[in-house]
Formats: structure tokens, C-alpha cells, sequence
């Protein structure tokens, strides 16, 4: 602002004052710049690192089934097909599962 104030004082040629100017210009878009890339930097990250929660978030339920519960009931001598038994043993499981299923 105060280059804007110096270049119209009226001791200064209209040449130096359009310089002045242009440096001023020139100097705001090389920080606009700076700070542009910062922004698309920060976004590009959130981006992946939601990308990434998400994918723990779907996937830790499968790894922890299959890594912690799984060995459970294999060493039981039970198998899923058996634990699946149990659940239609649950009142209203049934209905779900057939509703669930699209039967």
C-alpha cells in the first residue's frame, strides 16, 4: 500500500511510478505462488492420508478376523461354518441373513 501512495506522489515521472508498481505486483504473486503450492501440498496430503485411515479403518476388521479370532477357532476345533450355525440359533438372525442375502 505504501508503494501504491509513493508511486503517486507527484516529484516521481509516471515511468518510475508503473516500475514501482510492477516490482510490487511482482513481488505479491511470487508469495501468492509460495503460498498456492503450500496449500496444494497440504491438500495432496490429506488426500492420501484419508485414503489411507479409510483403508485401515475397512481393512483392520478383516486382519484382525483372520489373525486373532481365526487361530481362536481353529484351535477349538471349530470353524466358521460352525460359529455360522450358532448365529442362526439367535432369534431374529435368521431373517436377517435371509433379508441380507436377498432371499
Amino acid at each position: 500500500m505504501a508503494a501504491i501512495l509513493n508511486s503517486m506522489l507527484p516529484n516521481k515521472d509516471e515511468h518510475q511510478a508503473l516500475q514501482e508498481l510492477m516490482l510490487e505486483n511482482q513481488r505479491l504473486l511470487s508469495e501468492n505462488n509460495q503460498l498456492l503450492k503450500k496449500i496444494h501440498r497440504t491438500s495432496v496430503f490429506n488426500f492420501w492420508f484419508r485414503i489411507l485411515t479409510t483403508l485401515i479403518l475397512i481393512g483392520a476388521p478383516f486382519v484382525l478376523y483372520y489373525y486373532v479370532v481365526e487361530p481362536y477357532f481353529e484351535s477349538m476345533g471349530s470353524s466358521f461354518s460352525t460359529f455360522q450355525q450358532g448365529l442362526q440359533e439367535i432369534p431374529g438372525w435368521k431373517q436377517f441373513y435371509q433379508a441380507a442375502r436377498g432371499e
